[in-house]
């Protein structure tokens, strides 16, 4: 008789083929071997994004059943093993439910920037994003289109007006405070000037790109910082956990609600600014790219960015949120004369794809490294330390196997593949369309793409598979489409 002390091996059953084709992996789903290998020919390779195609382990198992066998799948199909793979996080109702969740009816949590008002009087078309409501664009939806491209030539040839206050806004304050955002983000803060704003990159302990902003020092001993609409709240919670766990002299603080955004940009933005009262010289040389002051525009209190997130000379002005919508109102009567025009996120999503600026999740997924969006100019190879440091320098050595590029689709070609349509190589998937749109400025539809690594360099070309299964031949450029030396930023 065995002893119970004594520990027994374990062996991993084997996957066999059902004789009549009935291999089933996920009963909740409906899916068989076959569903999964076909995924991983498809160019899905990671195991998060075969759950996100295939949807194994969205049912009501929660992934319980099938996470297990869905490794070993993956991993025989792509020829690694398991402990390469990974498995999936299994979540309730398999988990066990939180008391909040049982206690009753939820309603749908939907927010609205103090804004609001002022873009429906507008006719706005608004839609949910994550839980705020934006404007897509103003105007009827007969006329969308026209609208969009209306908004871009508007920052293109004058200046237009976006409402950014759904963007993260965390306060860092106490003698730490350049040491703790040094650990958070790859750049170096500790020695940023006062007055100066600088580029923010956050990784997780993977290496893997999670958040993007940027860090205005207004003190010594105290930062604005950004960060993306959808990531604010984990970048909030790390911020907390880190703090807890290097017990630095900091405070942080979450002023997304408190605080609302604008952004006037374009080549005009300067003369509508200088023609509001204020005590700000938004001159180009008490000014400069990449500055920031503090100031009354308008009669409101104000911490002014000048970015440039379209690639256009911008102005980024947050203040109160109770005060919000009397700037707004300012804004738009300053900028009557200069032809101003509102516009909304479908007109900024071409925009900052016209100069190869990357969204989050968009443009990135969970296992994005710094080098695979040509980021290196964004990580410190000086400082000791930073969260996900030590992860990059060991997947550098690794090697890459993909690069994110530019792709240009010839004026006028009707055959234009979506986004997540593959990029081929030797007719096997080696990436995806990321971001893709038709470009006024340029006349022609432009995209982002992750790419095998040896065909990045620009006048390579590559082929995609356009969702009617045609493949497309493409040359891949900078990631700059427009203005590609920056010139106009720095007007």
């Amino acid at each position: 008789m065995a002893s119970p002390k004594v520990a027994r091996p374990r062996y991993l059953q084997l996957i066999v083929a059902d004789p009549k084709g009935r291999d089933f992996v996920d009963f909740d789903e409906d899916l068989q071997v076959k569903d999964l290998q076909n995924a991983t020919k498809d160019g899905y390779r990671e195991i998060e994004l075969v759950k996100r195609f295939t949807t194994i382990g969205m049912g009501p198992s929660q992934g319980r059943h099938s996470a297990l066998a869905t490794a070993r799948i993956v991993a025989e199909a792509t020829g690694r093993t398991v402990g390469e793979i990974g498995i999936t996080t299994a979540r309730p109702p398999v988990g066990p439910e939180t008391l909040g969740v049982l206690a009753g009816q939820h309603e749908v949590l939907e927010r609205r920037t103090a804004l609001h008002a002022r873009h429906v009087a507008l006719n706005a078309a608004m839609k949910p994003v994550g839980a705020w409501w934006r404007p897509y664009y103003y105007g009827d939806a007969s006329d969308a289109e026209d609208a969009v491209r209306e908004e871009i030539l508007a920052v293109r040839e004058g200046v237009g007006l976006l409402d950014v206050s759904t963007l993260g806004k965390l306060e860092i304050r106490g003698p730490d405070a350049g040491e703790f955002l040094d650990r958070l983000y790859t750049m170096a803060h500790a020695n940023q000037p006062v007055g100066r704003v600088r580029y923010c990159l956050m990784l997780n302990e993977m290496g893997s790109v999670i958040d993007d902003g940027v860090a205005y020092r207004m003190a010594q001993d105290q930062f604005y910082v950004t960060a993306t609409t959808g990531a604010v709240t984990r970048v909030y919670a790390d911020m907390l956990f880190w703090n807890a766990e290097w017990r630095l002299e900091v405070d942080v603080l979450n002023l997304t609600g408190a605080f609302s955004g604008l952004n006037v940009t374009g080549p005009k933005a300067r003369q509508v600014l200088e023609a509001l009262q204020s005590d700000i010289d938004f001159s180009r040389d008490a000014f400069p790219y990449l500055s920031g002051r503090e100031g009354m525009v308008a009669g409101v209190p104000v911490r002014v960015m000048r970015i440039g997130f379209t690639g256009e000379l911008s102005y980024e002005l947050h203040c109160p949120s109770s005060l919000a919508p009397a700037l707004w109102d300012a804004v738009m009567a300053a900028g009557k004369p200069h032809g101003l025009r509102p516009y909304g996120l479908e007109a900024s999503r071409i925009l900052r794809l016209e100069k190869g600026h990357i969204l989050i999740g968009q443009d990135t997924d969970a296992i994005t490294a710094p080098d695979e969006l040509g980021f290196g100019w964004a990580v410190s190879k000086k400082k000791p330390f930073f969260v996900g440091k030590r992860s990059i320098e060991m997947r550098a050595r690794l090697g890459q196997t993909r690069k994110l590029v530019g792709l240009q689709f010839p004026a006028g070609a009707s055959n234009i593949p979506g986004e997540s349509c593959l990029v081929l190589r030797g007719g096997a998937p080696v990436g995806q369309i990321t971001s893709v749109g038709y470009s006024p400025s340029l006349g022609r539809h432009i995209a982002l793409a992750y790419v095998h690594v040896d065909d990045q360099a620009e006048g390579s070309r590559v082929a995609v598979k356009c969702r009617n299964g045609e493949l497309v031949e493409t040359p891949v450029v900078g990631h700059a489409f427009f203005d590609p030396t920056n010139a106009r930023q720095e007007i």
